[in-house]
């Protein structure tokens, strides 16, 4: 069995992440206490996730899982403070209530934004980069397990947009017993060939940039033009052609009347993401998303467990349809299961983009399932 090391809590932030000022006021880290197995058949020896919490501690509590570039900031902790990626989702009075509910949020194992990934550094200081193993979404739910153990009591509530959504499927299937009830937003029970095949054009776009260099390009220039392709061919996906219109119809970019806005829109998309994020946490997650699939055992597992599935009405990358059919897979496993849906124009994205919505989604599936 290959043995590989973690990486320490007090590393040097890498740039994409002193951009966003890393590590943010709430950051915490938690240790793992013992070597995590993986289902590639490595052992990671040293490992830690970043964590954030919010709300009192006596209050229920909720396991928000995030999405493939996303992190554990979900809200800011001061008003002052960064705004996370659901800020208004969290905070007092919103679906996630801090005044009634105790909500965990970590970085994913092998993530970009504070817990152990291909960037974190062995103990001779040099980034593990291609010698980090390949991980799979059950792994990424056993080392939070790990950490959720010693946060609180079960039972718990997980809550997750779409690569986050099968996190918590998939420690819904492992640790069943410890789970009250789960709301899955734009997240299926396997990754289908449509949504592989938009992972396969990123990770091509990576891989042939000739500053990735095998995986290893922490001391020199890093794949920024094959991860920002990886951005725009996603960005594609996580759209709808109504939104796209609505956004920018066929107008051009002053001063570049060569450049439709689309066009600029989806360039500075790419440019973002270069900014916050590593391409090695792109490709780990990617291959772990298209790995995927809940068995006949695991369906079983969850019959027990009060599953809320949330779909996008426009989604493109987990359409309708699909949605619908793994919805009456698990109904046909015998697993208590409860489809509703998001509308509007924003595609994928209608989690993010509609936070109100999604707010109240969530406020709803936590009264009726909290007792």
């Amino acid at each position: 069995m290959s043995r590989y090391g973690g990486g320490s809590v007090a590393e040097k932030p890498w740039p994409w992440q002193s951009r966003q000022g890393f590590p943010w006021e709430g950051v915490r880290y938690f240790q793992g206490v013992r070597p995590l197995s993986t289902d590639s058949g490595a052992e990671i020896l040293d490992w830690h996730l970043a964590y954030e919490e919010w709300g009192p501690p006596d209050g229920c509590p909720v396991v928000v899982f995030h999405a493939l570039t996303g992190d554990s900031h979900v809200a800011s902790h001061t008003v002052d403070g960064p705004q996370g990626w659901w800020q208004d989702v969290l905070g007092p009075g919103a679906g996630l209530d801090t005044t009634r509910y105790r909500v965990l949020c970590f970085n994913v194992l092998g993530g970009a934004m504070g817990s152990t990934g291909a960037s974190s550094r062995d103990a001779s200081g040099r980034p593990w980069g291609s010698r980090f193993p390949a991980l799979s979404l059950f792994d990424i739910a056993r080392a939070a397990h790990e950490l959720i153990s010693g946060w609180s009591v079960s039972p718990l509530h997980l809550i997750g947009g779409s690569m986050g959504g099968m996190v918590a499927y998939a420690y819904a299937a492992l640790y069943p017993e410890q789970v009250r009830a789960l709301l899955a937003i734009g997240a299926p029970i396997q990754h289908e060939p449509w949504a592989i095949a938009f992972h396969s054009v990123g990770r091509a776009a990576i891989l042939s940039d000739p500053d990735f260099r095998g995986g290893d390009y922490y001391d020199g220039p890093f794949p920024e033009k094959g991860l920002a392709v990886a951005r725009m061919a996603d960005m594609i996906s996580y759209q709808h052609p109504r939104s796209m219109l609505l956004k920018f119809g066929r107008k051009r970019q002053e001063p570049r009347l060569d450049a439709f806005q689309v066009t600029s829109y989806l360039d500075y998309q790419g440019q973002k993401l270069v900014s916050r994020y590593d391409a090695n946490t792109y490709l780990t997650l990617t291959r772990a998303m298209d790995d995927f699939a809940l068995s006949t055992e695991h369906l079983r597992a969850l019959q027990n467990t009060l599953i809320w599935m949330v779909g996008m009405e426009t989604d493109l990358l987990y359409l309708p349809e699909e949605i619908e059919s793994h919805e009456a897979r698990m109904r046909a496993a015998g697993v208590p299961v409860r489809l509703t849906w998001l509308s509007g124009p924003w595609g994928h994205d209608t989690f993010l983009v509609e936070q109100g919505r999604t707010s109240e989604v969530i406020a709803r599936f936590l009264q009726e399932t909290a007792t």
